[in-house]
């Protein structure tokens, strides 16, 4: 079946907005994980229609391995719970996801919250400056204190 846009003749690139969950189970009934490293599973899901397109069971891979998943498949958020450092950096400066906490909720309801611009922001990981990492908002260089 085709995506809307490809019916329409728009390039599906330009429209297709991915959105990386990280939860304790495999489909949009999983719980967000308490912390981005408690996940077991990173699913990445058409914002549009909800489905789940592709997913990674934690299976050996690590925290920066789900954080360059979400830049392979161009994420536009991840929904999640607290970051280390690590992680946090190659999601935020490298890939430019906005991340949002959405802990406890389950992935269909966080995507639609998340759409609804009901979630707050990560705005640093854990233990950092708590500033944003645009750079923009703070006068000193990420990983050291203000």
């Amino acid at each position: 079946m085709l995506h809307a846009s490809e019916q329409s003749g728009v390039n599906l690139t330009e429209v297709y907005m991915n959105i990386g969950i990280m939860t304790d189970g495999p489909d949009m009934d999983g719980k967000i994980s308490a912390l981005f490293a408690d996940a077991y599973y990173l699913l990445i899901v058409d914002a549009d229609t909800g489905a789940v397109h592709t997913k990674y069971a934690r299976s050996g891979m690590t925290d920066r391995d789900f954080a360059r998943k979400l830049i392979d498949h161009d994420c536009e958020a991840v929904l999640c719970g607290p970051i280390e450092r690590e992680p946090f950096l190659i999601i935020a400066d490298e890939g430019c996801i906005t991340r949002y906490y959405s802990v406890g909720l389950s992935a269909g309801d966080a995507l639609k919250a998340m759409l609804a611009d009901q979630l707050p922001y990560i705005v640093d990981f854990i233990g950092g400056t708590g500033c944003d990492s645009s750079h923009t908002t703070c006068s000193h260089e990420h990983g050291e204190k203000a």
